[in-house]
């Protein structure tokens, strides 16, 4: 999940692609229990940019029962990066969709850049991308030397069946041992039909690819569907309203077995955020 704010500690970034309200953790904590959810994986949102000083001040509050995936930039000093670790922070965000603007450099370079940081401390990158994206960067990815860990299934459409490329290269990747996804976005795959069952078959594929290496994620507070750049104007961009606890169900219904809920809900995530 995302924590935003308090804007008055914590302003969003300059350059954003979305003006959103708080989201703070004290209401992150109420959906938990309302669900039935104890631990919390953070990962930053772009709209506070390369600040993650609302993420680590959440971190500080949760304590052990927390962690998260930050964002820096590219040159950031080791000693930096050993501070975050000691916060809690286990991995860093690659973000190719949302505010692509931000990175000047290919996608291809960005990856090893990241790769180069992460890999000193054991972290992964977790990586945001389309199926295209996926598709220009599976050699890459392939030989990544760290954990990568996919966002929101790969990020395909829904109505384009499973069969489309960008998952296709998707579930080849995962037959790498390195490799990982989350079952996180059936909100957002399902954007065309507005019908969150329709990404069960997605959730389906992976779990018969490799349930050992996915995690899942609420996504909350979902921000709402944007066009990725730069915002002008102060036009408030509400939350959608989607239930956490019917998330869940669309992910029993995918996933049936037992002992394969305990991986993807604990067991997978206890190892990969240690």
């Amino acid at each position: 999940m995302h924590v935003l704010g308090p804007f008055d500690r914590y302003p969003l970034a300059a350059d954003r692609a979305y003006n959103v309200p708080e989201a703070l953790l004290e209401a992150h904590e109420r959906m938990k229990r309302r669900v039935g959810l104890q631990r919390t994986v953070f990962v930053q949102a772009s709209g506070h940019g390369n600040d993650n000083r609302a993420m680590l001040a959440a971190l500080a509050e949760l304590g052990e029962r927390g962690r998260g995936i930050a964002v820096v930039s590219p040159d950031s000093e080791v000693n930096e990066l050993e501070n975050l670790h000691t916060a809690g922070i286990r991995g860093l965000r690659l973000n190719l969709v949302t505010m692509r603007s931000r990175y000047s450099d290919d996608p291809a370079k960005l990856v090893g850049d990241y790769e180069r940081l992460c890999a000193p401390l054991g972290w992964h990158l977790q990586v945001f991308a389309d199926g295209a994206t996926l598709q220009a960067l599976e050699p890459l990815l392939q030989r990544c030397r760290v954990n990568v860990v996919i966002d929101h299934m790969g990020l395909p459409d829904a109505s384009a069946g499973i069969a489309q490329p960008g998952f296709q290269a998707l579930l080849r990747l995962m037959r790498q041992e390195h490799m990982w996804a989350k079952l996180a976005g059936a909100d957002r795959i399902t954007r065309t039909s507005g019908r969150l069952r329709d990404a069960i078959p997605f959730m389906q594929a992976l779990v018969s690819a490799a349930p050992q290496r996915l995690v899942w994620g609420s996504d909350w507070p979902h921000i709402g569907f944007h066009s990725g750049r730069q915002v002008h104007g102060d036009a408030l961009l509400p939350y959608r309203d989607v239930d956490v606890g019917v998330l869940l169900e669309v992910l029993f219904e995918a996933v049936p077995d037992a002992a394969a809920i305990r991986a993807i809900l604990s067991d997978n995530p206890a190892r990969l955020y240690r």
